[in-house]
């Protein structure tokens, strides 16, 4: 199902969550907006939303950024089943990022780009908004215990949805019409739920209160319903997990309009 498009295309600031595989829904919901005739006039954005920021950023479409996540396969190599020595590796995105970003730095974007991630020390957010982009999305995207912290300034910092997964922060003030996503539904508790299926939910658990905060200063607030059948290793199921963002979206801008 098709939304009609606005009469007038308009430009709205976006932030985008963490989420894993997840993430993936995050090119879905921009999708329906693009559909919509809405477009980024800035974009604050974490971890998985991170990746899908600094292309849309760099002046991709939507359609253009997932046909790159589908040729260069990123988020295969971070899978869950590649896990060995303790680590998963970000080298990967690090190569696909250099070889794709046509502008590496914050101060060559024609929009504002604002990434997220976390002091490892203190726990404090840093928002990255000048110098190298690719080094500061790798920052953002470093979640503990599965990615080393990424060293920057002599400082180590780790996933910034440790710190605000919902990172409208940066926004704050500076524009006032501002559109939340976020990729990590809350699903019903099962006794039955294996480890990975736990270890989510503790970690979706001990930052959802921050996110509820975030929520509330957005004029608008998407998240997806659909993607809690997915977990946050499911890269394999790009498709999936796009359309589930697309379709959620869509149908959230034609009841809008209804």
């Amino acid at each position: 199902m098709d939304v009609q498009k606005n009469s007038q295309a308009q430009q709205r600031a976006f932030v985008l969550s963490g989420g894993g595989a997840r993430g993936y829904a995050h090119l879905g919901v921009m999708k329906a907006y693009e559909e919509y005739g809405v477009s980024p006039s800035a974009i604050s954005a974490t971890s998985a939303g991170s990746i899908a920021a600094a292309f849309m950023a760099d002046g991709y479409t939507t359609d253009e950024v997932r046909q790159l996540f589908k040729e260069f396969k990123i988020g295969l190599s971070m899978q869950w089943k590649n896990w060995k020595a303790g680590f998963l590796s970000l080298k990967k995105l690090e190569q696909v990022l250099h070889q794709t970003l046509r502008h590496q730095t914050f101060e060559s974007l024609e929009m504002p780009l604002y990434i997220t991630a976390t002091n490892f020390i203190t726990g404090e957010q840093m928002i990255f908004s000048q110098g190298d982009i690719i080094p500061a999305v790798l920052a953002a995207s470093s979640v503990p215990m599965l990615f080393p912290p990424v060293e920057l300034g002599g400082v180590q910092y780790v996933d910034g949805g440790l710190s605000s997964n919902l990172p409208i922060e940066p926004l704050v003030g500076k524009y006032t019409d501002i559109i939340g996503v976020h990729v990590n539904p809350l699903t019903p508790y099962s006794k039955a739920s294996g480890f990975l299926f736990n270890l989510e939910r503790t970690l979706h658990l001990a930052i959802r209160e921050s996110v509820m905060k975030n929520r509330l200063l957005c004029q608008e607030f998407i998240e997806p319903e659909g993607l809690g059948q997915f977990g946050m290793f499911d890269f394999g199921k790009f498709d999936d997990i796009y359309k589930s963002g697309l379709d959620y979206t869509r149908e959230f801008l034609a009841r809008k309009d209804a």
